[in-house]
């Protein structure tokens, strides 16, 4: 019971962090609007380029929170260790060579629940920006 209680506090606080990391994302994106709507192709590349690396970044936070957990439980070895098998979690791989213990399987469990959803998020964050470019781009290619 204790270890599910973890499990979702460290859900909910993957969420806090996947909130503040889509604002942040927001209000960066909104200030260069121009950029989102411009036609040049290097230009709109590079800022996807960035986005996605502020995402990936924001899900490495994630995983090295729950990546800590396990360390600091002693339930994995090391901290390299820890973080792999946070990884392989969270992004629901599983690779199965890095294992916890069975009182431990259901907090890897809801860390994978919690990349499903998380990762869901940010694919569909990243799509309205990428249709948000389409919509534009087509709006001027009609126009002319």
């Amino acid at each position: 019971m204790r270890l599910a209680l973890l499990g979702v506090a460290l859900l909910a606080t993957c969420v806090i962090v996947q909130s503040l990391g889509m604002l942040v994302l927001i209000r960066w994106l909104a200030r260069l609007r121009r950029v989102l709507e411009s036609r040049s192709t290097y230009l709109r590349v590079a800022l996807l380029l960035r986005l996605f690396v502020g995402i990936v970044l924001l899900h490495l936070t994630q995983v090295g929170l729950w990546a800590i957990v396990f360390w600091r439980a002693q339930e994995l070895p090391s901290l390299e260790a820890a973080l792999y098998f946070s990884l392989a979690s969270y992004t629901t791989i599983g690779f199965g060579d890095v294992v916890v213990g069975p009182r431990w399987r259901l907090l890897a469990g809801i860390e994978g629940l919690t990349g499903i959803l998380l990762v869901g998020w940010s694919t569909a964050f990243v799509f309205a920006v990428v249709n948000r470019m389409y919509e534009h781009s087509r709006q001027v290619h009609d126009a002319s």
